[in-house]
């Protein structure tokens, strides 16, 4: 089995000029420890130091004035980089929604991610179907936030909303955190077994019976590394990947081959 090859679908990293205030403020609201200063580079540096062959950066839009200026900002960074690859943002009330959805497929951006406590919005809103609709024409990958974020009291991204947006056929969705931030009781309530991909992200302190039970009831080509870095890194969530009592395939799976096929590289 190959355990060396790792691919990373939700990391971050933001613009020189302003990534280290960003992570502190970030760091500020949430209290949680970080690695680096959120730059290009430093994601780079852990990604050699924990043996990561692609990271993908998600993006997020907080503001609808934002979006296009950062998936511009995408499409340019992926012509140039080889190391990480990076994912749009598309923030759900934009009225041109699909238009933006149009740019990020013709410009070979694979997906994007929305962030339901940052953009303010519940996710299974009638309102947002036909968001999701043209996501399914277009073929685009949606990573979404969900459950708890420590920066925000109130939760909109709960996996009992994420299983009514699922009605809708065809979606390719990934939820970060195994499914739900701190709120694992209900992923296996209403998630596991669904057509929906999880990723690893920040989840070390997943306790490891529960882990275990919700990969393999889950099916298994639809859990994805990922971290949240740099708030996590690679070898701490490896390392707790590692020591379930799991299949040696599906720990391969789950560390790159998962996310191979999903993004078709």
């Amino acid at each position: 089995m190959n355990f060396n090859s790792l691919i990373d679908i939700h990391t971050h990293f933001f613009p020189d000029n302003i990534a280290k205030d960003t992570i502190l403020n970030l760091t500020k609201k949430s209290a949680v420890i970080h690695y680096g200063f959120g730059t290009q580079n430093d994601l780079l540096k852990f990604m050699s130091k924990d043996s990561v062959s692609i990271s993908v950066n998600q993006p997020v839009a907080t503001r609808i004035d934002q979006v296009h200026k950062i998936n511009c900002k995408m499409v340019e960074f992926n012509k140039m980089s080889k190391k990480i690859m990076c994912f749009g943002s598309i923030h759900p009330v934009l009225t041109n929604f699909e238009e933006e959805i149009i740019f990020l497929k013709e410009n070979g951006i694979k997906g994007f991610k929305i962030h339901p406590e940052y953009q303010n919005f519940y996710p299974d809103d009638d309102k947002y179907t036909k968001f999701y609709e043209v996501c399914v024409k277009y073929d685009m990958i949606i990573l979404s936030h969900c459950g708890y974020d420590f920066a925000f009291k109130k939760v909109h991204s709960t996996p009992k909303r994420f299983a009514e947006v699922l009605k809708i056929k065809g979606l390719k969705l990934i939820l970060a955190h195994m499914g739900g931030y701190k709120m694992w009781d209900d992923v296996g309530k209403y998630l596991v077994g669904k057509e929906v991909y999880f990723d690893t992200a920040y989840t070390k302190e997943l306790e490891d019976r529960l882990y275990k039970q919700l990969i393999l009831t889950h099916s298994e080509d639809k859990i994805l590394f990922g971290t949240d870095f740099p708030w996590e890194r690679a070898s701490v969530i490896k390392q707790k990947i590692m020591k379930l009592e799991i299949s040696e395939k599906l720990k391969e799976n789950i560390l790159f081959k998962n996310a191979k096929k999903l993004l078709n590289i």
